[in-house]
């Protein structure tokens, strides 16, 4: 039988901080959302079936009104669920000590009952009723409220967060240990103790010739140091260390890997940076990583053909099912803009798809008719462009001005969901400066992606390089659970964030 430290660091490992479930990471705290969140619908519903025989309604036990009612309530709880991830209500950030977070939980009942409500009308039976669903509304409002304040006064930090030991002292184990820092305060499991200085013979070959590895200007060394490669067993034991980072750059030295391996039996578990950087922050540090790390890696979204069939599917039923009802808002667009501003208010531009092959992609114009006249290609300024017309800033802001693609999703050419297709030129130019840009062409482009969900609108070599790592994450992680949410963080950008 295991000792219980044993078994503690066993449950403190990686895999009982983050769980992995369809290429989505799940956090500790939304598995307590969850949990806690699924004993309020319960409680809610109870409440509300009692509270109905003050008006006359039959007492019925709990579980059989489950029986009865069991699409009502799936459904009821389904569009809560839908409202309150749209409204960000589970977003590990959130303090729900204090009153506006309440705020988003009673919004997203209130939409929640709105739907059941417009469900109730169109099919009657099988519901409880308008009276039954308002009560349930109320009393999910309070208990949700509830649940979620108790939660957040009792377990405001993790009570046995991983103990992390970092091996390395430069740019990427400060990366590291920012990362630890800001996940920790969002209610994540993660402690650094300590560096340990790479020995003095490490090999030094750079992963990336865009950075060094030396701390950014104006950082403080590492600290504590809590000494050398050849004292990690030891300070893995004195200090109880679950996870072990090595943040080092280069292929690693026989006497630094022979050391890991005895930390490794020791109990610790062994990552690498960008691994653990990729699992914790959902994207890949592309000037961390080398082409093994790569070859290693997952498979490329589009080798699989099973994978890639069932893609092209549900490309093509979604983009049918928004492409249909899109038609009229269009129209009227394309009318606005030909109203405000001479020439076609269908813009044809050439842009680089699958494999870099060149195809043409369609918008509603937002600049005008000779924005490039003068200038060339340069990067849009977002919403500060002054080529923009009036009108082109709102269809920017409301992403009517991509509907269009809808048909480029259809003809094949793009995808619903993948890397935003670039133009040729920059390409040229951002192939030269960023570091593995070239595998985003592995896939097809999309009308929608990790990036776009997770990210500003940029127009630097800087926001190029950050836009990069999430589609380098989603190019190897996409799987119908992760394609699934980026839609949703779609509708969820729509609703809450400008556009450019």
């Amino acid at each position: 039988m295991a000792a219980p430290q044993e078994r503690r660091r066993r449950d403190a490992l990686p895999g009982g901080c983050l769980v992995s479930l369809f290429g989505i990471v799940y956090k500790r705290r939304h598995l307590q959302y969850a949990v806690t969140d699924a004993y309020a619908y319960l409680i809610a519903l109870e409440v509300a079936f009692q509270l109905s025989r003050f008006w006359g309604a039959p007492s019925r036990h709990f579980w059989d009104v489950l029986r009865q009612y069991t699409s009502a309530s799936l459904f009821m709880v389904s569009a809560t669920v839908l409202m309150l991830y749209l409204l960000d209500g589970f977003q590990r950030a959130n303090d729900y000590r204090k009153v506006f977070n309440h705020l988003r939980l009673w919004a997203a009942v209130a939409g929640g009952q709105v739907l059941a409500l417009v469900a109730y009308g169109l099919l009657p039976h099988g519901w409880w009723g308008p009276a039954i669903g308002l009560a349930t509304g109320l009393s999910l409002a309070l208990t949700l409220s509830a649940t979620r304040f108790l939660l957040c006064w009792l377990n405001p930090n993790p009570a046995f967060p991983t103990r992390t030991l970092v091996v390395g002292s430069g740019r990427a184990a400060w990366i590291v240990d920012r990362l630890a820092r800001e996940e920790s305060s969002q209610g994540s499991v993660y402690h650094v103790v300590g560096f340990i200085t790479p020995p003095n013979g490490h090999p030094r070959r750079r992963r990336s010739d865009h950075v060094a590895d030396d701390l950014p200007e104006g950082v403080s060394p590492l600290s504590p140091v809590l000494g050398e490669v050849a004292d990690l067993p030891g300070i893995v034991s004195a200090q109880r260390i679950d996870l072990i980072v090595v943040a080092v750059r280069g292929v690693l030295s026989g006497d630094l890997t022979g050391t890991l391996l005895e930390c490794k039996t020791k109990g610790a578990a062994i990552e690498e940076m960008p691994t653990f950087y990729k699992r914790l922050a959902g994207k890949v540090p592309v000037l961390h990583v080398s082409d093994c790390w790569f070859v290693y890696g997952p498979m490329f979204m589009r080798k699989s053909r099973m994978a890639a069939g069932l893609r092209r599917l549900a490309d093509v039923a979604f983009a049918l099912a928004l492409g249909l009802p899109a038609l009229p808002v269009v129209a009227l667009a394309a009318l606005v803009i030909r109203l405000e501003s001479r020439g076609s208010p269908l813009y044809v531009q050439e842009r680089l798809g699958r494999d870099q092959l060149p195809f043409p992609i369609y918008k509603l114009r937002t600049m005008r008719q000779d924005a490039e006249a003068k200038t060339g290609a340069v990067w849009s300024q977002g919403s500060q462009d002054p080529r923009v017309t009036r009108v082109g800033g709102f269809l920017r802001r409301t992403r009517i001005d991509e509907l269009p693609q809808l048909y480029n999703v259809l003809t094949g050419d793009m995808s619903l969901v993948g890397p935003r297709p670039e133009r040729e030129h920059f390409v040229k130019l951002l192939k030269e400066k960023v570091p593995f840009y070239a595998l985003r062409f592995a896939v097809k482009p999309g009308l929608t992606g990790w990036a776009q969900v997770n990210y500003r609108y940029g127009n630097t070599d800087e926001d190029a390089i950050e836009k990069l790592r999430f589609e380098l994450y989603e190019i190897q992680e996409l799987t119908p659970a992760l394609y699934l949410l980026i839609l949703l963080k779609t509708v969820q950008t729509v609703l809450m964030r400008a556009g450019s």
